[in-house]
């Protein structure tokens, strides 16, 4: 039985923000996102959609590269190319859950094994990057984003004591992933 990964509003949230902007929102604008983005699956999937809309305005291919490279794969072209085809087909207006899939289908890969595991370290790598970037987004002495292109946690949290570092514990409350445990069944 393939892992699932345990949804929340902070981990939509933290995914589209990562997939799009490539960096962790203050923790007021988080908090205010979170929010937003509601307490159920249908409204964390319409605040995706909405989410998304701000980069209806690019094409399929500017898209795809933008959201395949801010999850750490933008040499992998074939990926890219799929994801061109895949907008085409379900339409640019939902890229924003698109966006939310690929990230969640990434999460789940970190063990993967055949064929797929190739996308094991860009797997952990997103996962950390995920959980840093709600680490980061919710401590609440941090009143401006994160640097762009940079990992959440390469961004100094301003309070070590708010969250000291990023452990195991975190990772699973946050997206399911533990370091060696493998994703979270539910």
């Amino acid at each position: 039985m393939p892992a699932t990964v345990v949804l929340s509003a902070e981990l939509e949230v933290s995914i589209l923000n990562r997939a799009f902007n490539d960096q962790s929102p203050s923790s007021t604008v988080f908090y205010q996102q979170k929010m937003a983005a509601g307490f159920t699956p249908q409204s964390w999937q319409d605040y995706a959609f909405q989410f998304g809309a701000n980069y209806q305005h690019l094409s399929s291919g500017a898209l795809a590269l933008k959201i395949v490279t801010n999850m750490g794969m933008g040499n992998d072209i074939g990926l890219q190319g799929a994801l061109v085809s895949y907008l085409d087909a379900v339409g640019k207006e939902n890229v924003g859950i698109v966006a939310v899939q690929l990230g969640h289908l990434l999460l789940g890969l970190e063990n993967a094994t055949g064929d797929m595991a190739v996308y094991n370290a860009p797997a952990a790598a997103w996962a950390k990057e995920i959980a840093e970037s709600y680490m980061y987004s919710t401590n609440s002495a941090n009143g401006v984003p994160s640097p762009k292109g940079t990992p959440a946690g390469a961004a100094a949290w301003s309070s070590a004591a708010e969250h000291p570092q990023i452990d195991d514990a975190a990772m699973v409350q946050l997206v399911g992933v533990g370091g060696d445990a493998g994703p979270l069944l539910v």
